[in-house]
């Protein structure tokens, strides 16, 4: 029998009936663990041009403690830049996908230390609870506390909110935009989205073909569509059209819409998918677009 999405849908919510306890929240996340973070040299064939490597002695591996609610986990994370420098620098807090651990978004995060030209920006990557060697299991409320702790981090070596942009890539949306609507120790001074979680009801929707709430089968509860209507930080978007996991229609556009802030720009990519937009635009192309919005929403 060939399984079709309503035949999938129909069948999810038969289960839900007979259980009435069902949550698909597990499959938000697919972190993968490791013992050690390898950079440059997780997977070589696929670094971009050495001119963006990072400089000798700028990449500084930490760790913090994340409470939630009592679940205290130790949380690594690593800063791109010069430590001494932080009182002073602009910093971008990169937030990384659903999928495996922060050396996989090691390549985008050069082109983000790139895009301030010789004099860089800081970069800030780390990993929720339950990815790469962060200990414990991912949660949203756990992402914005793991989130939390790292802004924490970052005040403590002196930066202050007017120094501090936060970007958010497909599940990382839900740590960059708690973090300009929430007060999690710092008030970020932009946020930058790319492909990022519309509403956790569109993803049931366009998984399932079907108009249905996504509370009737899981916990989640991650609505950026409404969120982004509190946020009155400058947004820069960009997005694939060709996005087969989180659609730019359905997710993308709609948080672009509703944001009111006094500055907002966007970047749409015809050819990309979820895991390669700023390639596809090609990686000149794309730092010129981020060091654009950076210095126009000053």
């Amino acid at each position: 029998m060939k399984v079709t999405k309503i035949t999938l849908c129909l069948l999810v919510i038969s289960v839900f009936s007979l259980t009435s306890c069902l949550d698909l929240s597990g499959l938000l996340y697919n972190p993968s663990t490791l013992e050690e973070y390898k950079y440059d040299e997780f997977d070589p064939e696929n670094n971009i041009d050495s001119k963006y490597d990072v400089l000798d002695g700028e990449i500084n591996e930490f760790t913090v403690e994340s409470d939630l609610d009592g679940d205290i986990a130790t949380i690594y994370g690593a800063y791109i830049g010069d430590l001494s420098t932080i009182d002073e620098d602009t910093v971008i807090l990169y937030c990384h996908g659903n999928a495996a651990h922060m050396d996989l978004y090691f390549q985008r995060t050069k082109l983000l230390y790139n895009a301030n030209g010789k004099s860089r920006y800081g970069i800030l990557t780390f990993d929720y609870r339950g990815f790469g060697r962060s200990e414990s299991v991912p949660t949203e409320d756990g992402i914005v506390a793991d989130t939390r702790a790292m802004i924490q981090w970052l005040k403590e070596q002196g930066l202050t909110g007017d120094r501090l942009i936060v970007y958010g890539f497909s599940l990382g949306s839900i740590a960059a935009v708690a973090a300009c609507k929430q007060d999690l120790g710092l008030r970020p001074d932009k946020l930058m989205l790319e492909a990022p979680i519309g509403s956790i009801d569109a993803m049931a929707e366009d998984g399932s073909g079907l108009s249905i709430q996504a509370s009737l089968f899981a916990s989640l509860k991650t609505n950026h569509i409404e969120d982004i209507k509190e946020i009155e930080q400058p947004l820069y978007w960009i997005h694939g059209e060709s996005d087969d996991f989180l659609a730019m229609l359905t997710h993308g556009r709609p948080i672009f819409l509703n944001h009111e802030g006094a500055f907002k720009t966007s970047e749409l990519v015809p050819t990309g998918n979820h895991g390669d937009t700023p390639f596809k635009l090609g990686i000149e192309e794309y730092i010129t677009s981020i060091s654009n919005f950076i210095l126009q929403s000053e």
